[in-house]
């Protein structure tokens, strides 16, 4: 692992991202060693609980605002949607260490869609391209029409907020 400090402050936009970077890269994965891919997977299940999603976009703009990277829904039907992850705290975290997990990530991916679509659902980090890997990080989610949520009750959606701009006030 390259030195994280280093490599986070010498990206010009990366020093918002070095408290998030410190506990995700630095400390979990010393508190918990090998369990660090499950218990993150299970911490995003958990994520997604407390702040239920309604759509796409709305997933996009909380990804943001919580400083995962910015959200990307490429392809999606009955059986798997696909994401990519990209942007800043994605290009530093692959910076740090090539092989990242991006569980919690793929954790709350799985849930927020098993919520939107009353199915089980789970996630996979998938191959990406060479010319993206650097940068970028892909996921599926896998659903089963079939495979419903016995006594399914959606939650009510996290009602986001986003900072108005002067364009906003103006009207």
């Amino acid at each position: 692992m390259k030195n994280l400090y280093q490599t986070v402050m010498h990206d010009a936009a990366g020093a918002p991202y070095l408290p998030q970077l410190i506990l995700r890269d630095a400390l979990i994965p010393e508190l918990l060693g090998d369990d660090r891919g499950a218990i993150g997977y299970w911490a995003g299940k958990s994520l997604a609980r407390k702040f239920p999603l309604g759509n796409p976009t709305d997933a996009a703009t909380f990804f943001q605002q919580v400083g995962f990277g910015d959200l990307t829904l490429l392809n999606q039907t009955a059986e798997m949607t696909s994401w990519q992850l990209s942007g800043e705290p994605v290009k530093l975290r692959k910076q740090v260490k090539a092989d990242n997990d991006f569980t919690l990530e793929a954790g709350f991916l799985a849930e927020m869609m098993a919520q939107q679509l009353g199915v089980n659902a789970e996630a996979e980090m998938t191959e990406t391209t060479r010319k993206l890997r650097d940068h970028v990080v892909t996921f599926n989610v896998y659903t089963d029409p079939n495979d419903v949520i016995p006594d399914y009750d959606a939650p009510q959606p996290l009602k986001l907020i986003t900072p108005t701009t002067d364009a906003d006030q103006d009207q």
